[in-house]
């Protein structure tokens, strides 16, 4: 090969290998600008682990997405839709209610699991189950019959504090966690049934759960001048800095 074709090779490189690093250096400056911002929405502001609006994913964890419906506060957790009262960041704490029980209890979405290795339980919450179109069931094993809606043409609906699924002919159950505090007095099935107002009212108060999201990462990033997001090859967190095509090296 003559050195004038060698040349113009070497050339073409160079500029193809610079016409791949300024793409990536535009995105890591727009990353860094977007996850800047907070998500805001009516009294809730979120920086990561969450994304959503103009907080693209690249911004926080997958499952952790919000929404802003006429000012409230949206996130799905095992497909179900919860509201969003409060996020606690300093104690890495969310207050959320389920959609399906802010206008009542039925019908719901016969859903209740969460994603152990997002979510943990915070302590100073116990489980009812609502058990729902339990068509031939004995009162014996639910209990009272404590409130009523007519799930595929079966109108008896039950609460449990006993974990309980119900039998077989039972279309469904959804266990949902109530604090405490709020619960009936030494668990009284008998006063719960008086009281489905009130405990309603406790649904809409919403409970607890504290993410788990190894933050460590993020508070280094910040302390260098840069902006926390989330690298989704290798699920882990990862640092947005402006203007740097390599981030500097952070040691944990």
């Amino acid at each position: 090969m003559n050195s004038s074709v060698f040349s113009i090779l070497s050339d073409f490189v160079f500029l193809l290998l610079l016409f791949i690093q300024i793409p990536s250096s535009l995105s890591n400056d727009d990353l860094y600008s977007a996850c800047r911002k907070d998500f805001v929405c009516g009294n809730i502001s979120a920086g990561f682990p969450f994304w959503g609006a103009g907080r693209p994913p690249a911004c926080g964890i997958h499952e952790l997405e919000l929404k802003c419906e006429n000012n409230i506060t949206k996130m799905d957790i095992s497909q179900v839709a919860f509201r969003v009262l409060k996020i606690n960041h300093e104690d890495e704490i969310l207050r959320i209610a389920r959609e399906d029980y802010w206008v009542g209890l039925c019908p719901p979405q016969f859903m209740n699991s969460f994603n152990p290795k997002i979510f943990e339980p915070v302590e100073g919450y116990k489980f009812f189950t609502f058990i729902y179109g339990c068509k031939y069931a004995s009162t014996t094993v639910l209990g009272p019959k404590t409130f009523t809606c007519k799930i595929n043409d079966v109108n008896g609906q039950n609460v449990s504090n006993k974990g309980d699924n119900g039998p077989e002919d039972c279309n469904g159950s959804v266990f949902v966690p109530v604090s405490i505090t709020d619960s009936p007095p030494d668990w009284d099935m008998a006063a719960l049934e008086r009281k489905m107002e009130a405990f309603e009212e406790q649904l809409r108060k919403g409970f607890e759960v504290r993410w788990k999201v190894e933050m460590d990462l993020c508070w280094e990033c910040y302390k260098s001048s840069g902006v926390c997001g989330f690298n989704n090859v290798n699920s882990q967190p990862t640092c947005y800095y402006r203007g740097m095509h390599s981030p500097p090296e952070i040691s944990l």
